[in-house]
């Protein structure tokens, strides 16, 4: 499953859990393999296979390069660790995953995507997802708001009680993020249909 948006030069891929690639460690490093080996669910080590068998073959695709050749910075910003999200020169990537569905999102600028199973209720923390937004699908709001976090990077840093969107049944849109005046302009936001009893969202973040 890809859906394209060319005005960014992105593509978003979806794969289950189930798919045989989430099997294929010729592509993970040692870093990667090391990283995979300290899930402790096998769900967790084939989400994580996959996200990397997925960003790979992209920018493979875009360089040139071998899929094996390919190699991804996930240094933390914050700590250093190799456990942040995934980077390459010259291009965004975002992974997300819920239940048995893994995305990943490619584009030439800040990109954020986000997927979560609708079988998951959120009613509990619409209070730390509501920013003054009408009632909705809280699904709707949660998966733009992840993907907007994911796409400025600020992730879990910033609560979503400083982002407003727009309401679920209305078209996508960032309208206030505190501190930010600029980012409402610069926002391009649009929900998604991944599958069957999912939800998903797609932010892009223009220069």
């Amino acid at each position: 499953m890809a859906m394209s948006h060319p005005e960014f030069a992105s593509r978003v891929l979806w794969r289950r859990t189930s798919d045989p690639e989430a099997d294929d460690l010729t592509l993970l490093d040692i870093v990667e393999r090391g990283r995979r080996a300290r899930y402790l669910r096998e769900d967790d080590r084939r989400r994580f296979t996959l996200g990397v068998v997925l960003a790979k073959r992209e920018i493979a695709e875009r360089t040139g390069l071998r899929p094996k050749d390919v190699v991804l910075d996930r240094t933390c910003p914050g700590c250093g660790a190799p456990h942040g999200r995934p980077l390459y020169p010259g291009w965004h990537l975002s992974v997300s995953h819920s239940g048995g569905l893994v995305g990943l999102a490619i584009a030439d600028v800040p990109v954020g995507l986000d997927v979560e199973e609708r079988g998951r209720s959120l009613a509990d923390l619409a209070d730390a997802i509501l920013a003054g937004e009408p009632e909705g699908d809280l699904h709707v709001y949660w998966t733009r708001k992840e993907a907007l976090l994911k796409a400025t990077g600020d992730g879990l840093k910033v609560p979503m009680t400083e982002v407003e969107v727009t309401g679920a049944s209305a078209p996508p849109a960032l309208l206030r993020w505190k501190g930010r005046p600029d980012l409402p302009a610069r926002t391009v936001l649009r929900d998604l249909d991944p599958a069957p009893g999912y939800a998903g969202a797609l932010a892009f973040i223009r220069p």
